[in-house]
C-alpha cells in the first residue's frame, strides 16, 4: 500500500498567484497540475535522451550520407526497399 505524505514548500506570492491563475484556466487543482508539469518533464527528458541516444548511433555508424544526389537517394532508397522485401517477403512468392 503506498502511503501519500504531504509537505509544505516556500514560494514566493506572485509565483502562488500566477500558477494558481494557471491552474484555474485549466480547470484543474493546483497540485494535479504541477504534477501533470511534473509528468511531462520526464516525459521529454526520456525523448530527449532516446533522441541523444539515436543521434550517437548514426554518428557511430558514420552518419547520414549528406550532400547525395536525389536519384543517389532514391537509389539507395529502392536498393533498401529491396532488400528488406527480399529478407522478408520474397519466400510468400517462391
Amino acid at each position: 500500500m503506498t502511503v501519500n505524505t504531504a509537505i509544505s514548500i516556500e514560494i514566493p506570492k506572485n509565483v502562488y498567484i500566477e500558477l494558481q491563475s494557471l491552474a484555474q484556466e485549466e480547470q484543474l487543482d493546483l497540485v494535479d497540475m504541477l504534477a501533470q508539469w511534473a509528468k511531462s518533464a520526464r516525459q521529454r527528458r526520456t525523448w530527449q535522451q532516446d533522441l541523444q541516444a539515436l543521434r550517437d548511433l548514426i554518428k557511430k555508424e558514420g552518419g547520414l550520407r549528406i550532400g547525395t544526389t536525389k536519384e543517389e537517394v532514391v537509389e539507395q532508397m529502392r536498393k533498401t526497399r529491396q532488400e528488406i522485401f527480399e529478407a522478408e517477403y520474397a519466400h510468400l512468392y517462391r
